[in-house]
C-alpha cells in the first residue's frame, strides 16, 4: 500500500499542476456568473459572495441558470419521457422479448425517477456547472444495502474538487477528487471491516473535537482485472479513499465500471478540461457590468444633479465635483444679466444615454446567444407560422444544438443509464439474478399481489450468460425530437408522395409495412409506447379478431344455408300441394 500511496500522491500533484492554468479563469467565472468568490480551494465559505458594490448586472447569472434549467427540461424532463431500453436487433423479434423489456423500462424509470435517488438535482447542478465552467460530472452509486426501494443514488461532482485525466478515446477515466470532511464524518463513514482511520482522527473525536477538518482524496482510476478472479480482483476500476492530512489509505475498493461520468461542454483536441458558454460570454459580461455601473451613475446624477453656487471668492482648488448631490462654488465676478440672479443652479454633466441603452441591449443579446437561449427557447420568433414552417424551424434548431446535446448524451447520460442498469441487474431487480435485495423485493411483491414473477425469455437468458449485449438505449427526450425532426418530416413526405401516386399505381402502397411504420413514427415523434400493443399482443389480438370474424362468417353462412333450406322446403311443400289438388284419377 505504501507504493500505491506514494504513487497516488505524486499523480495527484501532477494533475493539480495541469489544472493550475484554469484556476484564475474559474475564479473569475464564479464571481461574475455565480456572484461567488469561489477561489477554487477545497475549503469554501458558504457566505463568501462577491461584494455587491462590484456587481451591477446579473444577466450572466440569469442566463446560466436559465440554460441549466432548459437543458434539464430538454435532456431529462423525467425518466419515463427521456429514454427507453429496446432489445438488440438480434433478439427483438423473439417471443416475449418486447413484453420483458417493457418490464425492464418500468423498473428503470421507477428507480431513477425516485426523488430520494437525487438524479434531477444532480443533473441540474451538473448543467449549471457545464454552462459556467465547462467541466462537471454525475456519479451513480449503489443505494443502501438495507433499502431495496433505492437501488441507485446519484450525486454531482464539480470541477472545483476534481482533477481529471482522459484515455486515448478522449473520455475521462481518471478522477482525483478532494473533499473536506469532519473527523466525526470520517469515523462514521469508514467503519467497515478493513477500513483504516488515522489515530489522530480518532483522538480528535474522543476528545470532543468532532468538527476537526480532514481532507479526503477519492481516487478513481482504471486497473487491469486479474484473469479468472472474482470480486474486486476481477473488476476494472480501482477506488481509493486517502486521508491527505495523515497520509493514510482509509479504504481500497473496486467497481465493475466507471461510477462517475465527466462531461465537457466544449473541448479543444489538446486540452483535457472543457470550455463553457460563460467563457464565450465573459468579455460581454464584463463590458455589460461596467456600462451598467456607468448608467447607474449617470441616472443618479440626472435625478440628483450636482449644483453650482455663486460666490465672490474663487473656485476652490480649480476643480469641479460632478458627482450626484455635489456642491461647487463659483466666482461671480464678471457675470452680467440673469447669471447673477441665479445664485444656485444645477450642473448638467451627463450626455445623451440612448446610444448606451442600445449598447446594453446588444450586450444582453450577445450573452443570451452565448448561452444558446435564443435557440433553446426560440425567444426571437414572434411570427405566426404554418405547421410545415414550424417543423422546418425546429429542425434548424435541432441542427444548431445537436452537437451540444450529443456530447451530454455520450459523456454523461448514456453511461449513467448503463451504470444504473448494471447495478439493478446485479441486485436482482430484473429477474435474471436469483439472489440480491432486488430479487427478494420482487418475490415479496409477487407473494402479496398473487401475480407471477417476471417471465424472462430464454433467448435473453442465453445471451446474458454468453456475455452479449441485450439492449440498446433509445432517447425520447425533447432534445432528441429536435435532432430527429428531419427524419419525422421525411416519413410524412414519403407517405404523402406515395398517396399521391396511389390512384395511378395502387400497388405502390404495398411497399409499406404499417406495423413497422407506426413504431418508427412513435420513435421519431418521442411518443411513449405504453398505449401500444407489443408485437406478441398484436399478433394475439389479430388472431382473436380473425377467429371472431371467421366465426361470424360461419354463422352467417349457416344462416344463409338455413334460409335456403327453409325456402326450398317451403317451395317443395307449395308445389306438392298444388300438384295434388289439380289432378284426379
Amino acid at each position: 500500500m505504501a507504493y500505491d500511496l506514494d504513487r497516488c500522491l505524486q499523480r495527484y500533484k501532477d494533475l493539480q499542476q495541469e489544472k493550475r492554468p484554469f484556476l484564475q479563469l474559474y475564479q473569475d467565472l464564479a464571481e461574475i456568473f455565480l456572484t461567488r468568490k469561489a477561489n477554487f480551494t477545497v475549503d469554501s465559505s458558504l457566505a463568501d459572495f462577491t461584494p455587491q458594490e462590484d456587481v451591477f448586472d446579473n444577466t450572466g447569472q440569469f442566463a446560466a441558470y436559465l440554460m441549466a434549467s432548459t437543458f434539464l427540461s430538454m435532456l431529462w424532463p423525467d425518466a419515463s419521457r427521456t429514454f427507453r431500453l429496446k432489445p438488440s436487433r438480434r433478439i427483438k423479434d423473439a417471443a416475449g422479448v418486447d413484453k420483458f423489456f417493457r418490464f425492464l423500462n418500468d423498473e428503470m424509470w421507477a428507480a431513477m425517477d425516485r426523488p430520494r435517488a437525487g438524479l434531477s438535482l444532480a443533473l441540474m447542478e451538473h448543467f449549471l456547472d457545464q454552462g459556467v465552467f465547462g467541466t462537471s460530472g454525475v456519479g451513480a452509486f449503489e443505494g443502501p444495502e438495507d433499502d431495496p426501494s433505492l437501488p441507485v443514488v446519484f450525486e454531482s461532482w464539480d470541477v472545483k474538487a476534481m482533477c481529471i485525466s482522459q484515455n486515448a478515446q478522449g473520455y475521462v477515466d481518471t478522477i482525483f477528487a478532494e473533499f473536506p470532511r469532519t473527523a466525526r464524518q470520517v469515523v462514521e463513514e469508514f467503519s467497515r471491516e478493513g477500513d483504516v482511520v488515522a489515530n489522530a482522527v480518532r483522538e480528535a473525536v474522543a476528545r470532543g473535537d468532532k468538527e476537526a477538518k480532514v481532507k479526503v482524496l477519492r481516487v478513481i482510476e482504471p486497473k487491469t482485472p486479474e484473469p479468472g478472479k472474482e470480486g474486486q480482483a476481477g473488476m476494472s476500476v480501482r477506488v481509493l479513499h486517502i486521508d491527505l492530512d495523515n497520509k493514510v489509505i482509509m479504504r481500497e475498493g473496486a467497481f465493475d465500471e466507471m461510477p462517475v461520468f465527466v462531461a465537457r461542454m466544449f473541448k479543444r483536441i489538446d486540452e483535457t478540461y472543457g470550455r463553457s458558454a460563460a467563457m464565450t460570454a465573459m468579455p460581454d459580461a464584463y463590458s455589460l457590468n461596467a456600462i451598467t455601473e456607468s448608467m447607474l451613475v449617470a441616472a443618479e446624477k440626472q435625478l440628483d444633479p450636482p449644483l453650482g453656487v455663486l460666490d465672490d471668492g474663487r473656485l476652490g482648488g480649480g476643480s469641479i465635483d460632478t458627482s450626484a448631490g455635489a456642491l461647487n462654488v463659483f466666482n461671480a465676478a464678471g457675470r452680467i444679466g440673469n447669471a447673477a440672479n441665479n445664485p444656485i443652479f444645477p450642473l448638467y454633466t451627463v450626455g445623451e444615454m440612448r446610444s448606451t441603452e442600445k449598447m446594453i441591449e446588444k450586450l444582453i443579446e450577445k450573452i443570451m446567444a452565448a448561452f444558446f437561449l435564443d435557440r433553446l427557447l426560440d425567444l426571437n420568433n414572434t411570427t405566426q407560422m404554418t405547421a410545415f414552417e414550424a417543423s422546418v424551424r425546429n429542425r434548424m434548431r435541432g441542427e444548431a444544438l445537436s452537437s451540444i446535446f450529443a456530447r451530454q448524451e455520450m459523456e454523461v447520460l448514456t453511461p449513467l443509464i448503463e451504470r444504473s442498469f448494471n447495478i439493478m441487474w446485479r441486485r436482482g431487480h430484473f429477474g435474471i439474478a436469483g439472489t440480491g435485495i432486488g430479487a427478494k423485493l420482487r418475490r415479496l411483491w409477487a407473494k402479496i399481489t398473487g401475480a407471477a414473477d417476471v417471465e424472462i425469455p430464454e433467448i435473453v437468458t442465453k445471451a446474458v450468460e454468453a456475455g452479449l449485449d441485450v439492449y440498446e438505449i433509445e432517447y425520447i427526450s425533447p432534445a432528441k425530437r429536435f435532432q430527429q425532426a428531419e427524419k419525422l418530416q421525411g416519413m410524412f413526405t414519403v407517405v404523402d408522395g406515395a398517396s399521391a401516386m396511389a390512384p395511378f399505381l395502387p400497388t405502390i402502397m404495398d411497399n409499406f409495412n404499417p406495423d413497422t411504420w407506426i413504431r418508427d413514427l412513435a420513435h421519431y415523434a418521442g411518443s411513449p409506447l405504453d398505449g401500444m400493443r407489443t408485437m406478441d399482443e398484436l399478433k394475439a389480438y389479430r388472431a382473436a379478431v380473425a377467429a371472431k370474424q371467421e366465426q361470424a362468417e360461419q354463422l352467417m353462412a349457416g344462416k344463409e344455408m338455413s334460409e335456403i333450406a327453409r325456402n326450398a322446403a317451403q317451395a317443395r311443400a307449395t308445389l306438392g300441394t298444388a300438384g295434388g289438388g289439380g289432378r284426379k284419377e
